[in-house]
């Protein structure tokens, strides 16, 4: 017996062994040190296990050992006391039965062990956690959590805040179905395909769908959540609501589009620019120089020979004179037409001119100028009155004449039919000269551009440029059809009755 007390007395807990009526038999030093924590009798041998409890739990110790008695199995119960100092101590008490040869009752070995500090980590741990789950739940920033599959388990206030849904109707349900609409379906599968293979994702750009079906950016950081063996069982989701700064940041994305396509667009403009000015120096100067070489050859003549000179020769120079200082005057009147049309400094003056009249007249107009080397066919219906610009429509038929002349060497005539509609007015102008080819037909209403065939022929290349800015002040179109070695057709419609500004 001594050597079995010495055993006892060495366990960290309280062993205290009564027989089958109560009353304790054994009991080892640990159990002297409980007890007196517990109650005013101290443990002896002899002792009642009634006697040994603590105040208020006489009742249960008596009912304890009848059912130990009854069904012979050992019985765990958790109590808590008042020290005489006033602090709690926590007891787990474990009652095992021994049994005799007939299964009947005879001693009950009652092991104590003190929980207390385990109970006060426990409640050090709740207190901690509930701490937590007000922080979680009071934190300004959306924090929810699903299982693998999907299933919303964790939702806070801001949550709610946010998108409206109230924590007991969103719990257990699929956070596809109820917050992402089905155009956002793969990013949310990215998202938790990455979070499940156990991998954190932060500044993950989110639309999440309200429950007034608003559509809110969220920036995300999704954690997975593991259980004590590392597996991976959900994912926890904090996120911000950025949906304002979103909207901000694309405003200022399209801002800067704008800016750089503007930008770009007057980078064109000013390319387009030294384009024309090189192109127009390169005319300019081969077409200014050959009448200026004449002009000066013939007066440098007439100025050698004004003594001897007679005056049929005298007469020929100055007419070479009068011929080339005409072109010159034309091209220059070119070049500042051209530059009002680009300016804007065109002014439509509207009036109303008898067409059959006006046309006669231009006619006229282009046979003198083109000194009778070309017939113009005229053919048209009964024409009425025009209400347009006159200025306008005259340099429009000119230029388109001029050109048919001087564009059909070698040929005798040209043709314009004019047709009076209902509602506008329709300018056919046709010849038979070179012809315009195919990759050149879509530039020739661009300034100073010239085809190659026309190299040997005087000219700017502004007359089309001028003809085609005429004909959009006059809210008009034109239109060209040309073959190579069979000639062109310029197609001009001008309403009857234009909305002048």
């Amino acid at each position: 017996m001594d050597v079995l007390k010495d055993i006892l007395d060495n366990l960290n807990d309280s062993v205290i062994i009564i027989d089958s009526h109560g009353q304790v038999v054994l009991f080892n030093s640990e159990a002297l040190r409980i007890h007196k924590l517990i109650s005013e009798n101290p443990v002896k041998i002899g002792s009642f296990l009634t006697d040994l409890v603590g105040p208020g739990h006489k009742q249960t110790a008596a009912e304890i050992l009848k059912t130990l008695k009854r069904q012979k199995k050992p019985v765990k119960n958790f109590v808590e006391h008042t020290t005489p100092l006033g602090s709690n101590i926590f007891l787990e008490i474990n009652f095992i039965p021994v049994l005799g040869p007939s299964r009947e009752l005879r001693y009950v070995n009652i092991i104590t062990q003190d929980i207390t500090s385990r109970k006060v980590f426990e409640k050090r741990i709740r207190a901690t956690t509930a701490d937590v789950s007000n922080v979680l739940e009071q934190a300004h920033a959306l924090i929810f959590s699903v299982d693998t599959q999907g299933y919303i388990v964790e939702w806070n206030q801001h949550c709610t805040k946010t998108t409206g849904f109230q924590k007991k109707e969103i719990l257990s349900k699929k956070l596809c179905d109820a917050l992402v609409r089905k155009s956002n379906t793969p990013l949310y599968d990215e998202l938790m395909r990455r979070v499940l293979k156990n991998h954190a994702v932060g500044n993950y750009e989110f639309p999440l769908e309200t429950k007034d079906g608003r559509e809110v950016i969220v920036m995300l950081s999704a954690t997975p959540r593991t259980n004590v063996n590392g597996q991976v069982i959900g994912a926890t989701l904090v996120g911000q609501d950025i949906t304002e700064l979103t909207a901000y940041r694309r405003s200022l994305e399209k801002l800067v589009q704008n800016k750089t396509a503007a930008l770009k667009k007057v980078l064109k403009k000013e390319k387009e620019a030294v384009e024309l000015k090189d192109r127009f120096v390169s005319i300019a100067s081969h077409e200014f120089r050959t009448p200026l070489s004449s002009i000066d050859y013939a007066a440098t003549f007439i100025k050698q020979n004004a003594a001897t000179i007679g005056k049929k020769k005298l007469n020929e120079k100055v007419a070479v004179i009068e011929k080339y200082v005409h072109h010159m005057s034309h091209l220059l009147e070119d070049v500042l037409n051209f530059s009002k049309t680009e300016n804007g400094r065109i002014r439509v003056i509207p009036s109303v001119i008898s067409l059959a009249d006006f046309i006669k007249d231009v006619v006229e107009e282009v046979t003198c100028s083109a000194k009778y080397s070309h017939h113009i066919c005229l053919s048209t219906n009964k024409l009425g009155c025009l209400l347009t610009d006159e200025k306008l429509m005259r340099n429009i038929i000119i230029n388109l004449l001029t050109n048919a002349i001087k564009f059909s060497p070698g040929k005798e005539e040209v043709s314009l039919n004019v047709l009076d509609n209902d509602s506008h007015i329709t300018l056919e102008i046709r010849d038979n000269g070179i012809g315009i080819p195919d990759h050149e037909i879509d530039m020739i209403f661009d300034p100073f551009i010239r085809g190659k065939a026309a190299a040997g022929i005087h000219g700017t290349g502004l007359g089309l440029s001028i003809v085609k800015k005429a004909v959009e002040l006059l809210d008009g179109t034109v239109k060209v059809e040309s073959e190579v070695g069979v000639g062109s057709v310029f197609t001009v419609t001008i309403p009857r009755q234009m909305a002048f500004s």
